[in-house]
């Protein structure tokens, strides 16, 4: 028997809502798991990720232990096309799709709020895996083990037009230029911010989402990191029909947010940014409302 698990991209943070919110988004990794007499297979991936230190077997391991699958080798074919280490949860999709694997071969995939908190506890954070997990767009809290996350229920329809660059950025170099401490002016704002964001989003409030997606926290660091940042993000604030924009995780993408109607959002954007975002992709993406789908073949 094989498992096959799909899991969508996901972007995280959402401006104000830094490690506590995050949507999933209509691209996908897809692993299909097997089980076998021993040893560890990995396929599908660049040859230095094909060993015991793979995301997605570690995170296999550990669920398996979990929930008490009891198997001698593995094998794991990993394909998809979300981009790496680019912000839109490619590490979740593997940290997800490794435990609801373990999982689905004891008939257990769909304990969702199980799995949410273990992938919790392996990412740090459930800004990123919850969306993964249930899909839409989340808001989470973590106490202590557990994880409590609600979905927001978005009463407009929006697209979602991420600007990809050419170049990476990892989490761990874009964690470490933030500060250890902020001030009060400044947390005060991001929860206004938030707040705002989300009674938006539940009311239909497009009027609020370009204040609400304002960060304090980590964007005007993280901006020093990405080439024309500055300039691209006040480039989106000032098109009257881009509804807001943010930074997509730890980026370096960034992310614009449209209505449905606007069908020439895509062409107005990237004429608008031009050379600001020279060799950079330009997708406009949907809600994944699912979070992942595990099949036996």
């Amino acid at each position: 028997m094989k498992v096959r698990v799909k899991v969508p991209a996901t972007s995280a943070n959402l401006g104000p809502g830094f490690d506590v919110s995050g949507l999933a988004l209509t691209i996908y990794n897809e692993f299909v798991f097997e089980l076998i007499e021993k040893g560890i297979e990995i396929t599908g991936c660049p040859e230095q990720f094909c060993n015991e230190d793979n995301m997605t077997y570690q995170a296999f391991r550990m669920a398996a232990k979990r929930c008490g699958l009891d198997y001698q080798g593995v094998r794991i074919d990993c394909q998809g096309d979300v981009p790496y280490t680019r912000g839109l949860g490619s590490s979740s999709t593997c940290i997800v799709a490794g435990i609801v694997g373990a999982y689905a071969f004891m008939d257990r995939c769909e304990e969702r709020k199980e799995i949410l908190n273990l992938a919790t506890m392996i990412e740090g954070h459930p800004d990123n895996v919850a969306p993964a997990i249930y899909g839409g767009m989340t808001v989470s809290v973590m106490e202590e083990e557990d994880v409590v996350t609600l979905s927001i229920p978005i009463k407009h329809d929006y697209r979602f037009v991420a600007l990809i660059p050419p170049f990476t950025l990892s989490t761990e170099k874009s964690r470490s230029i933030l500060p250890t401490e902020i001030s009060r002016k400044d947390a005060i704002k991001n929860v206004s911010h938030l707040a705002l964001l989300v009674a938006s989003l539940i009311n239909g409030f497009d009027d609020g989402l370009k204040t609400g997606f304002k960060d304090h926290l980590h964007q005007p660091y993280r901006g020093h990191l990405i080439e024309n940042y500055f300039d691209i993000m006040a480039e989106l604030k000032n098109d009257p029909d881009v509804l807001g924009s943010y930074l997509s995780g730890a980026g370096p993408t960034i992310m614009a947010v449209i209505r449905a109607e606007d069908k020439m959002g895509v062409v107005r954007i990237k004429e608008r940014l031009g050379a600001l975002i020279q060799g950079w992709e330009v997708r406009k993406l949907e809600l994944d409302m699912r979070g992942y789908i595990a099949d036996y073949e």
